[in-house]
């Protein structure tokens, strides 16, 4: 398996003796269809990832994606970076990146998604393999649990010996482990770490008694487990990650293409809220995700035009926004971030602060060079008189420092000035 480096937004240059091998570009065109919409972009004998990070592997090549904000980052640190946001937004629950190998570029980053699966895995195990009561119906030569009389009388009426009988039994073999059983047999096939193969053969060993998900089923999810299985729930939505990413060639039976891809657009909001909402709740407010949402228009019949969905909501007791924030997963290269902003954002914060009457706007990105955590830049929004921020946040998982959100910029709007 040849593994290959990449970046967001970085060409990788297609032919001999370059990054990619026309075979290797003509075998991720053939899985295109099968990963998400727009997370690939071709040029002239060149393609790149656009806002995606994560792994994709196809026809003998695995090409990890990784963030790049800043040149002075290592590849351990880029993938550092994706891993925290992926623990802090709830994608990779209870991931310790400081166990996780992180400080050599050596480890690929799937065989760090892999390694969390076998460690939250094994110490799942170590309290036992989940099982649970299931009502079997067999025929026996002594009574157990109880006699099905109409099976008697169906199947063993002229076969006094042998009895119908229904009992229930302690099995290993329900969907949630079938599901982590399906899960364990991929990722064997993916690692690329021949220890980590070896850690992760040892545990299948233990699942001797379980089978295998069919091709059409899905198994539980993270919200479909009971109370006893709920201890599962960071290793059933891993595994469907893994799983969702399988495609598969229906006319060959083969695996096609594999992808674990995160778009960072997304996840740059999500990251955001989670860091956001200890602080929002210290001031006594309400965080909002993808909300409240609006209509910017209606029409004379009433239907509504254009619905808007703030990234991010900070909302008062009334649910009132009082600061509306937008996340921006975007590099800058100027030295004034100001410059870097486009009519499209202004025009945006503006209808925002119109529509929702909201005299506080922010717009955040990832803590970069020209743009350092406390380093605040601000504009007046002429059109409403609404104060726009521009803010910078760390991605190492830190807390958010309370002059992200200070009390110039709340206090006048608890109060109802």
């Amino acid at each position: 398996m040849r593994q290959l480096t990449a970046f967001e937004h970085g060409w990788l240059e297609v032919g001999e003796d370059l990054e990619l091998a026309p075979h290797e570009a003509k075998a991720l065109a053939a899985a295109e269809g099968l990963l998400p919409a727009g997370c690939l972009q071709w040029g002239h004998r060149r393609v790149k990832f656009t806002q995606f990070c994560g792994v994709v592997q196809v026809d003998g090549l695995q090409v990890e994606v990784l963030p790049k904000l800043t040149p002075y980052q290592t590849e351990a640190q880029q993938r550092d970076t994706l891993l925290t946001m992926l623990a802090c937004a709830g994608d990779l629950e209870g991931v310790d990146t400081l166990s996780a190998g992180l400080a050599t570029s050596r480890t690929t980053l799937l065989d760090l998604f892999i390694r969390h699966f076998a460690h939250l895995l094994e110490r799942q195990l170590q309290q036992g393999l989940l099982r649970d009561y299931r009502d079997i119906d067999d025929t026996l030569d002594q009574v157990r649990g109880r006699i099905d009389l109409v099976r008697q009388q169906r199947e063993n009426l002229f076969k006094p010996q042998r009895l119908a009988c229904r009992y229930s039994e302690l099995i290993a073999d329900i969907p949630v482990n079938r599901l982590l059983h399906s899960a364990l047999r991929l990722v064997i096939s993916l690692a690329t770490s021949p220890v980590l193969a070896q850690q992760l053969h040892g545990l299948r060993m233990r699942f001797s008694e379980v089978s295998t998900l069919a091709s059409h089923q899905r198994g539980p999810t993270a919200e479909q487990l009971n109370r006893m299985e709920s201890r599962y729930a960071p290793l059933v939505a891993l595994a469907h990650l893994f799983l969702d990413g399988q495609f598969l060639d229906a006319r060959s039976g083969r695996q096609q293409a594999f992808s674990l891809l995160f778009d960072m657009n997304r996840l740059f909001e999500r990251y955001t809220a989670s860091r956001l909402r200890p602080l929002v709740r210290r001031h006594g407010l309400k965080l909002m995700e993808q909300g409240p949402r609006r209509y910017l228009g209606h029409e004379d019949t009433g239907r509504g035009r254009l619905l808007m969905r703030p990234d991010i909501s900070v909302m008062d007791e009334f649910r009132h926004p009082i600061v509306i924030l937008d996340a921006k997963w975007k590099r800058i290269i100027e030295r004034d971030p100001m410059a870097t902003l486009t009519a499209t954002d202004l025009y945006q914060m503006a209808t925002y602060a119109s529509s929702y009457n909201c005299g506080s706007l922010v717009l955040l990105y990832p803590e970069q060079a020209h743009l350092r955590t406390g380093q605040h830049q601000k504009m007046t929004v002429t059109s409403t008189g609404a104060k726009l921020t521009l803010a910078g946040i760390p991605l190492d998982g830190t807390a958010i420092g309370s002059d992200l959100l200070a009390p110039e910029i709340i206090a006048p709007f608890k109060n109802g000035d």
